[in-house]
């Protein structure tokens, strides 16, 4: 396993420092193979040759665009988009957008399992001690499927883990039966006494809820009379956390700190739509390997160009460093021109390597600011940073102006960690707005003129998980949204008594 990692992480850094001729060759292929469905026959596939051929005849568009057709693959019609019948239907939580039924084929599936080697490789290409000598961990959705004509529907873990070999199974924890609970809180429970006398070396799974986990293992261990101050204490051979989703910056130190010393931390992006997209490949810097020979061709738009009638639309090695880009994908799953309301930012080159900058749609603009998730996040990190606090999590809605607000403002709800301590938030508003100033003209420019200073409320602990409990999105591969709608700040019940409030006392 240690050669094969080697020479496929020398190989994901060759294709990422010149992936143009990689990803051309996936391009092709998927026009090829998709040139007879009724999509290849409707854009006329035969005729795409070129890249400029290809946005030409492949428009850009979300999950609402493509649901017409997705909807009449999965009532059964095979050659729709792909050829063949669909192999299962990935049911997304739909963070910013509802439940999504996606495609996943055959060929899919081959390009998730390879994806999934990719985001070991780096690991194993390094590590002494070898990570299949003890159980694997993986946190995700529930295993458990359901039949829809001659296709499985349900979440994409458990479709990947239907195709694990059954002898590979002894490896994996939780076991199947507690891996298909649908409760989330019964699945922590019994994983964590599960896996409580086991030889864990490998954690994967999305950090907010990874972290309530080590937290009730932990637990678990007191109780049983086995105290253990963090889990490698409990686990000494623990070796490495996969983790994605979501920015991991705002949890690493408390995940170090659960984790104990020694524990190598990967990033990874992936998504329902394709796979496994990028991997991060060392441990000392950030930055993702884009994956550009795994079925997925790869486009990006610039933030900005998102509303206009035609953006620029740009292939992996024609993006610049710094710019936050939309992503579009087209895959082997009979996606194209596909738009995943992921935003991503290059940070390096030779070998290209980039980052995941948030959500498209938790963007804040009412008021022409233009302020991504990933700057929400990093000026939160600053603000904790700077006063010496810790953030568990965190959102931010709009508040427009009215009779009692000259002028508009944004409303931060925080809530730090257990025993974090407790800071003025004026001086947290105003550490955020400095750091977010900084680095966004946009932003800077409203500030002097037509937006007010920040407004932070810090709620009770425990409050985003309460919410996130009440609206039936806790657990598995759900995450707390960044931006609240008026929709979402609506239902969140801490912000009721606050919104309006015209008090800043310390939290």
């Amino acid at each position: 396993m240690r050669f094969f990692a080697r020479r496929r992480l020398r190989r994901l850094r060759a294709l990422a420092s010149d992936p143009a001729a990689a990803q051309e060759q996936v391009r092709a292929s998927l026009v090829r193979r998709a040139r007879d469905t009724e999509l290849g026959r409707e854009l006329r596939f035969e005729r795409v040759k070129s890249y400029a051929d290809f946005c030409a005849a492949v428009p850009l568009g979300g999950y609402a665009a493509w649901a017409p057709r997705l909807e009449r693959a999965r009532a059964g019609r095979a050659d729709v988009c792909w050829p063949g019948q669909v192999e299962a239907w990935a049911l997304s939580s739909g963070t910013t957008s509802g439940e999504k039924y996606l495609p996943v084929t055959r060929d899919s599936i081959r390009s998730h399992q390879g994806g999934g080697f990719d985001a070991l490789a780096p690991h194993l290409a390094e590590a002494r001690a070898s990570v299949f000598a003890g159980k694997s961990l993986f946190l995700g959705g529930s295993m458990g499927l359901r039949r829809e004509g001659r296709a499985w529907v349900g979440d994409n873990t458990g479709i990947m883990a239907r195709r694990i070999p059954r002898l590979a199974q002894r490896w994996r924890l939780p076991r199947r039966e507690i891996a298909s609970l649908a409760s989330w809180e019964e699945k922590i429970e019994r994983a964590s006494r599960e896996a409580l006398h086991e030889d864990v070396r490998l954690l994967a799974g999305t950090p907010s809820w990874m972290l309530l986990f080590a937290e009730r293992v932990l637990r678990e261990a007191r109780a049983v009379g086995r105290p253990a101050e963090n889990l490698r204490a409990l686990w000494p051979e623990l070796q490495l956390f996969l983790h994605g989703g979501t920015d991991f910056a705002p949890y690493r130190e408390r995940f170090a700190r659960l984790a104990g010393p020694g524990v190598r931390c990967i990033d990874t992006y992936s998504a329902s739509e394709g796979g496994m997209f990028a991997v991060q490949d060392r441990a000392d810097a950030e930055g993702m390997l884009p994956l550009v020979d795994r079925g997925v061709f790869f486009e990006l738009v610039p933030r900005e160009d998102l509303e206009r009638a035609q953006p620029t639309r740009l292939r992996l090695h024609e993006a610049e460093l710094g710019i936050d880009y939309a992503v579009v994908v087209s895959t082997d799953a009979g996606l194209f021109g596909y738009l995943l309301g992921d935003l991503v930012r290059l940070v390096s080159r030779d070998p290209l390597r980039l980052v995941f900058a948030g959500r498209v749609a938790h963007t804040l603009n009412a008021f022409g600011e233009h302020v991504c998730g990933g700057e929400l996040e990093r000026a939160v990190q600053h603000a904790a940073w700077t006063l010496r606090t810790r953030v568990a999590e965190f959102a931010v809605a709009v508040q427009l102006a009215d009779a009692d607000l000259e002028v508009g403002r944004h409303v931060y709800y925080v809530e730090l960690e257990p025993g974090a301590p407790r800071v003025d938030r004026e001086r947290f508003a105003a550490a955020l707005d400095e750091r977010i100033a900084a680095g966004n003209e946009d932003y800077a420019t409203h500030r002097s003129f037509g937006l007010e200073l920040p407004r932070v409320v810090f709620v009770p602990s425990g409050s985003f998980h309460a919410w996130m409990r009440e609206r039936g999105t806790w657990g598995g591969q759900h995450k707390v949204p960044r931006v609240l709608s008026p929709e979402l700040l609506a239902s969140f019940s801490p912000a009721h008594e606050v919104l309006h409030a015209t008090s800043h006392g310390s939290a």
